[in-house]
């Protein structure tokens, strides 16, 4: 019954909230990528110092392709089992883990036209985690998905897709936020910030921060 993407994202948090997960990140892959990672990243409940590295090295996270190579929810400690990670996906992992990210599930989500995605679950206890009804979660994972693509049928993916930090930046400016307050946020100088804005302006195709907000919110790629 959600009528908009940021309603469907605020009932997906609520339900994994009560279950014990605090973390909720949704990976949508752009499919023009021609490789690398290339997924747009919505989150939240994770903490600044964990998406911080992520926004540094998260090119090296494996779990969200082996998820969606596999076709089933995995959990993180199982994940990387089943791997040999390279020298810098073993970097990543311990500086995720030195941050406090613990375990989690990845849930691999598929829609038509190639819209994969991946929702990720974490920043939970042990109890919880060895006690989650992964069926059930995928299930709401995989509903949740079906319907953002049911919302923006139309949605076109980004000939040069936003970075991370892009994506971070977007999400402040949203928030109604100055660019020197980002700044201070993200620990940038006001002039990178300003950089990083006008790029994101030539990708939306907009010229002002408001209009990039609300193209990045109708499209899904931050919420409100």
């Amino acid at each position: 019954a959600a009528a908009t993407p940021p309603e469907l994202w605020r009932f997906a948090r609520s339900y994994y909230r009560d279950l014990g997960f605090k973390g909720l990140a949704y990976f949508l892959p752009d499919r023009r990528a021609g490789g690398g990672r290339g997924f747009h990243v919505y989150h939240g409940g994770f903490g600044r110092p964990l998406w911080q590295i992520y926004v540094e090295d998260g090119d090296h996270d494996p779990v969200p392709a082996l998820a969606l190579a596999r076709g089933e929810p995995l959990r993180w400690s199982n994940a990387w089992s089943l791997i040999e990670p390279t020298a810098q996906q073993r970097a990543y992992l311990e500086r995720m883990r030195s941050a406090g990210l613990g375990d989690g599930y990845t849930f691999p989500v598929f829609g038509a036209q190639g819209r994969t995605g991946a929702v990720v679950v974490g920043n939970a206890s042990r109890d919880v985690l060895d006690a989650a009804p992964v069926a059930q979660m995928q299930l709401v994972a995989q509903t949740a998905h079906t319907r953002l693509n049911q919302l923006l049928p139309d949605r076109q993916t980004l000939e040069k897709p936003l970075s991370a930090r892009e994506l971070e930046i977007l999400s402040w400016v949203a928030r109604g936020k100055s660019n020197s307050v980002i700044a201070k946020i993200l620990g940038l100088s006001s002039a990178t910030v300003d950089t990083y804005l006008r790029r994101i302006y030539q990708k939306l195709g907009v010229a002002d921060r408001t209009s990039a907000a609300v193209v990045g919110v109708n499209m899904g790629l931050i919420t409100a």
